[in-house]
């Protein structure tokens, strides 16, 4: 009887576990399967397509291996001023090889207004003809012409006579020509390896060297 009572135990236990596998064992895992809806696919047209947003590829940006420069000439200058351009060039850091004038070449004709009591009042009569329209002037730094103002230097007096009637037109008063560089010795500077910054920096100095004039030049001899 015993034995009998066990056995039914044994079996009720057994059908216990075969019904509930389920939640006994691990069940084996289950795929979802995407459901595809053909209905719901449509095809692109190439204007289409070409109308999508496009994905752009930054690249670095290629720095230049150098820096472009330039040959000048700068001149002219008289022996008095020849050394005062040479230090301002060497203070550029600029190769500078002079190149003496003869007195053909060296003639400029220097358009200007004779110089003012003070920088202020030369200051104050700058303003006054850029008002009129004149916009090409500069006080002149250099002792001998200090505060004079300066409207242009030109190789051909009839440009120079020209750049008068222009001026005295606009109602510029007590402009006058004057034939510059008349010494014995001219000289020019040839500058080479001139960049941007540096020809910049020399057309700063205009008001101390009202008669010279840069240009730039070929780098070859």
């Amino acid at each position: 009887m015993r034995h009998l009572f066990w056995l039914l135990v044994a079996i009720n236990l057994g059908l216990l576990a075969y019904f509930n596998l389920g939640y006994i064992l691990p069940g084996k895992p289950q795929i979802q399967v995407l459901e595809i809806n053909p209905e719901k696919i449509q095809l692109l047209t190439p204007q289409e397509i070409a109308a999508l947003p496009k994905k752009t590829v930054e690249t670095p940006a290629v720095q230049p291996s150098s820096v472009s420069t330039s040959c000048y000439e700068w001149g002219i200058f008289s022996d008095a001023n020849l050394t005062n351009a040479q230090a301002a060039a060497a203070r550029l850091a600029l190769q500078a090889t002079v190149r003496e004038e003869n007195s053909k070449q060296a003639k400029r004709f220097w358009v200007y207004r004779p110089p003012l009591k003070s920088a202020t009042e030369a200051q104050q009569k700058a303003s006054e003809l850029r008002a009129l329209g004149v916009d090409d002037l500069f006080v002149v730094q250099e002792a001998k012409f200090k505060n004079a103002i300066s409207f242009g230097i030109f190789e051909d007096e009839q440009l120079a006579i020209k750049l008068v009637s222009e001026l005295k037109a606009k109602g510029v008063k007590d402009v006058s020509k004057t034939l510059r560089s008349q010494g014995k010795s001219h000289s020019s500077l040839l500058l080479s390896n001139v960049g941007n910054k540096e020809a910049s920096e020399l057309e700063k100095l205009k008001p101390d060297f009202p008669e010279a004039k840069l240009k730039q030049v070929s780098c070859n001899p």
